[in-house]
């Protein structure tokens, strides 16, 4: 079912229903990861089309997408329209860091401190 999210995705990006960030290091400026994370740019006319569109993939795959255990991050002038977008949505706002994977995420770069937790869990994992 996510080989179809995909071909949504990338239809309606296609045609101009929306775009992503940094197209220049990711194809496009959208990537679906395992756990479905979307990185958009802030445009709420877009962020509609890609609530519509995942409106529709629901009712032609029969599943549920949960958006009340999603959340939804904004960065720059999008955190002033951040309600907007919870609302839109129907999830509520995150805040960063993030841990993706194990990994911190944020929007600034990382700090050393940062990588501590990481490196002591991997040094755990491989101890044992």
């Amino acid at each position: 079912m996510v080989d179809m999210l995909k071909v949504f995705i990338s239809r309606a990006k296609t045609d101009g229903q929306f775009e992503g960030v940094i197209p220049h290091l990711v194809d496009g400026g959208l990537s679906i990861l395992q756990d479905t994370i979307l990185f958009m740019d802030h445009d709420l006319d877009k962020a509609r089309n890609m609530k519509l569109l995942l409106f529709a993939f629901e009712l032609a795959s029969g599943l549920k997408i949960n958006f009340h255990k999603s959340e939804l991050f904004c960065i720059g002038a999008a955190q002033e329209n951040i309600e907007l977008y919870t609302q839109l949505f129907g999830c509520k706002a995150g805040n960063f860091p993030i841990n993706y994977l194990g990994i911190p995420i944020h929007y600034r770069k990382l700090r050393n401190s940062d990588w501590v937790k990481v490196e002591e869990h991997f040094e755990k994992k491989l101890s044992s």
